[in-house]
Parts: C-alpha cells; structure tokens; sequence
C-alpha cells in the first residue's frame, strides 16, 4: 500500500490552479485597461481547472478499483489487506476528493468572473478569495516543508488585503511570488500521482496474470486478428488452444501495463504544461502585455483523453 498521506501529511496538488484564478479576479477586479484580455484569461482557466478537476477524479477511480483489486488478491491469492491499509486507502480517496471540489470551484468561479464589473467587484473576488484560503487550510503536502506552506498562506494573505485596498502592483506581486511556489510544488508532487498509477496497474496486472494461469479468461480475442480479414467467427476453443494462448495473453497485460503507464505520465506532463502555459499567459495580463492566444492550452487535449481512457475501464 502507498503512504502518501496520512494524518498530518496531505497531498496540494490543486494550489496552481488558485494561483491562476487569484490572478484573473485581480486583473478583472481592478478594472484595467486589459479586462478583454483578463475576461479571455479567466475563461482559458475556467478550462484549465476543469481539466484539472478531471484529472483528480480520474485518479480516484484509480483509487477506487485499487481498493477493489486489494480485496480481490485477498480473497484469491490470500494475500491480506490489512485494516491499516484499507484505513490509509480511506484517507487517501479523503484527501483526493477535497481536491476534486477544490478544483471544482475553481472552474465554476472562473467561468464567473467574466460578469464581474462595478464598483463591488473588487469585494465579491476577495470573498471568494477568503474562502479558497479558508479550503487551504485544510491541506497540506506530502512534498512541501513549512516553511513553504507558510510562504504560500503569507502570499496569500498579502493578495487578499491588496485587492480590498486596490493595490494592483503589491496583488501583482504576491500572486507572481504564489504562482511560482505553486508551480515547484504541483511539479514535487507528480511522483506522488505516478506512484498511485503504476500501483494500480502493477496489482492489476498481476491479478490478471494469475486468471490467465487458472483458466479463468477467455482469450480467444487474441485470434480475432487472423479471423476478422474473412468474416470468420470463432467456434469452441479446445484445451491445448487455450493453453498455447497463455504466453500471448500475458504479453497482452504487459503491453496493456506499460501503455496505461505512459498515458499517465504523457497526461500528468500535460497538467503540468498547461497549468504553467495559464501563469505565464496571465502574468503578460498582469503586465499590460497584450494577450496572444485566445483559447485555452492544448494540452489540456492530452489531459481529458487520458480520463477518457480512465473511465472507459
């Protein structure tokens, strides 16, 4: 089982994707000269951290069927699955869902700030910005001392109080100090992500390895490529088949294995881009840079075909 939480250590994944959100709020808040492009900003990040939120819910499907593998190996290979381990398991789907909602909100608060105008406006994007910071307190990283966590809630805090007083330069300032905190942080953390993925996919296989060796998988999809070409079905496999097709089958779950393996990470460095592709953009925002790009990352592409792929099994 993998510790990556537990009481006192939590996973902050979803921290990058305040930082954008806290950027598009200011830009729009303040009402700059550049509110076309701060409106463009906050919708290319509504995306990016829905994207965001995909890529966690897909994880705790991962989550979800490692558990299931777990009592599977229980019941046919009598490995045990200990209380401790379920109770880690727990905790550990726990601390991912808070990331799911958190970046949840994020995406739907985003997608709201285009509307933001008038002389409130600068009141309702610190609102919301005390109750993203009010969520953070409840998280913290696996891979982040506290020295760095108290540098992000410092920074934090330093954006709230600019953007009550208008003070554009010191927000600017403390979100770009945010932004590439966050950005070191959510690129600590992949190798937390990674180790979830390739547990998965190493139990599973395992598990399937051992149904191919009890005779409990049917194979016969193996001879669909020598049948297909001439419209021909396949009848009743015989004994000595089934056995012959055993090598094949479980070369098929290697293959499988290392395919899922690298469209986690392809996915995961996807994440990554766009999220830091968001800041730069929106820091050429937050310096009267003209905005080039009006749609969001492409990368983002990567990330939802990889949940695609997820939730397909």
């Amino acid at each position: 089982m993998i510790r990556f939480c537990s009481s006192a250590v939590r996973l902050g994944g979803p921290f990058r994707a305040i930082t954008i959100l806290f950027v598009a709020g200011m830009l729009l808040a303040t009402g700059c000269k550049t509110s076309d492009d701060a409106a463009a900003a906050a919708t290319q990040m509504s995306a990016t951290a829905k994207a965001l939120s995909d890529y966690y819910a897909a994880l705790d499907t991962i989550m979800a069927n490692t558990d299931q593998l777990y009592i599977l190996n229980e019941q046919l290979t009598s490995r045990p699955y200990s209380e401790e381990n379920r109770q880690l398991m727990k905790n550990n789907r726990a601390e991912l869902a808070k990331r799911v909602q958190l970046a949840t909100d994020f995406s739907t608060l985003a997608a709201e700030f285009s509307a933001l105008s008038g002389s409130t406006a600068a009141a309702d994007v610190s609102a919301s910005a005390v109750k993203l910071q009010t969520e953070i307190g409840t998280l913290a990283s696996v891979k982040a001392s506290t020295n760095e966590q108290n540098i992000l809630k410092s920074a934090l805090e330093l954006f709230v109080r600019a953007v009550q007083e208008h003070k554009e330069r010191e927000a600017a300032k403390a979100i770009s100090e945010f932004s590439q905190g966050m950005t070191a942080l959510f690129i600590k953390e992949s190798e937390v992500w990674n180790s979830v993925e390739t547990n998965h996919t190493r139990i599973a296989g395992n598990l399937a390895g051992y149904l191919v060796e009890h005779d409990a998988t049917d194979n016969s999809g193996l001879l669909k490529a020598a049948l297909d070409p001439f419209g021909l079905t396949l009848g009743a496999v015989s004994s000595d088949l089934k056995t012959q097709l055993i090598p094949l089958a479980k070369q098929q779950i290697v293959a499988k294995s290392a395919a899922q393996d690298d469209a986690f990470t392809k996915a995961t460095d996807a994440m990554t881009q766009s999220l830091q592709e968001m800041s730069r953009r929106i820091e050429a925002v937050a310096q009267d840079k003209p905005m080039a790009f009006r749609m969001p990352p492409l990368t983002i592409a990567n990330v939802e075909k990889w949940v695609a792929q997820v939730e397909s099994y």
